[in-house]
């Protein structure tokens, strides 16, 4: 059977990415997306899309028709796994899909409070052959939720502490997705993506300053000072919990392992930050 792949998060940095991949490969997919319209605008007209709303589920038969494997995201304001996000996964059992390929969290089967938690326990019991990724943190933060900071403010506006980081690049996640969903032998596999090293945020601070040529500085705030300095540029307080909580994984050490499966999977050396930085150069700018 030829395969179809259903690809949900396709507006987020890593599923616009596997689609990249995908296309290279000359591999059949379709892109869940809720406003088509809005996907053309923003990602252009050559990408095979299909409306897709984990909240309605009359979308749910056009989107998984043909499919059979799952490229999932979690789409950030989504947190009631029952509600939101049990019935998608019900349905992709219903319909037959043979693979779930999940963008999860490092660490998450020793972490109950996120949502991730429960959803791969979820697929475990569903018996679809499921390949979870579980990265550390994606570098791709510091040019979006870190942007404005970093461009305006010349600073790293981060309340991580002294702690080391085992960044990754998305790029790096997304090639291992797409990977990992066309080859055979990663079914009922759980990776965990690091970068090659850990760092921490005054190392990241040292090498922005380097490369954009004016002083970048971590300014390490209490977690307190960020969620209220986050709630006050207007972030909702929900999310702003959830930043803190990242970050106080962070501060206690959580995100500094580092494992070779990013490079073993990618058959070559995990990008660096760096690199990163020079390629992102102009979101600073």
């Amino acid at each position: 059977m030829k395969n179809k792949i259903l690809i949900t998060g396709m507006t987020g940095n890593v599923g616009s990415e596997v689609v990249k991949f995908l296309q290279l490969a000359n591999i059949d997919y379709k892109a869940a997306v809720r406003n088509i319209d809005k996907a053309i605008k923003d990602y252009g007209s050559d990408i095979e899309y299909v409306k897709f709303d984990f909240l309605n589920q009359a979308t749910y038969k056009e989107a998984f028709d043909g499919a059979n494997k799952l490229f999932l995201v979690r789409p950030p304001a989504l947190a009631d796994f029952q509600k939101q996000l049990k019935p998608t996964l019900d349905y992709a059992k219903q319909v037959g899909v043979e693979q779930i390929v999940f963008l999860s969290l490092m660490g998450i089967e020793r972490n109950p409070i996120p949502p991730h938690y429960k959803i791969e326990k979820y697929i475990k019991s569903l018996g679809i052959p499921y390949t979870f990724l579980r990265p550390s943190f994606f570098m791709q933060n510091l040019n979006q939720a870190h942007c404005f900071d970093i461009k305006e403010r010349n600073q790293l506006f981060i309340p991580s502490g002294k702690a080391k980081v085992s960044f990754i690049d998305t790029r790096d996640i997304s090639e291992i997705a797409a990977k990992v969903l066309i080859e055979e032998g990663h079914d009922n596999k759980a990776y965990t993506l690091t970068g090659g090293n850990a760092i921490d945020y005054f190392q990241v601070a040292s090498i922005f300053t380097e490369i954009l040529g004016r002083n970048i500085v971590y300014s390490n705030p209490s977690p307190l000072h960020f969620r209220r300095t986050m709630i006050q540029r207007g972030i909702d307080k929900k999310f702003a919990n959830v930043m803190v909580g990242l970050y106080l994984t962070t501060r206690m050490g959580m995100a500094k392992k580092v494992t070779l499966e990013t490079e073993k999977l990618l058959g070559r050396k995990p990008r660096t930050v760096r690199e990163y930085v020079i390629d992102y150069i102009e979101c600073w700018k």
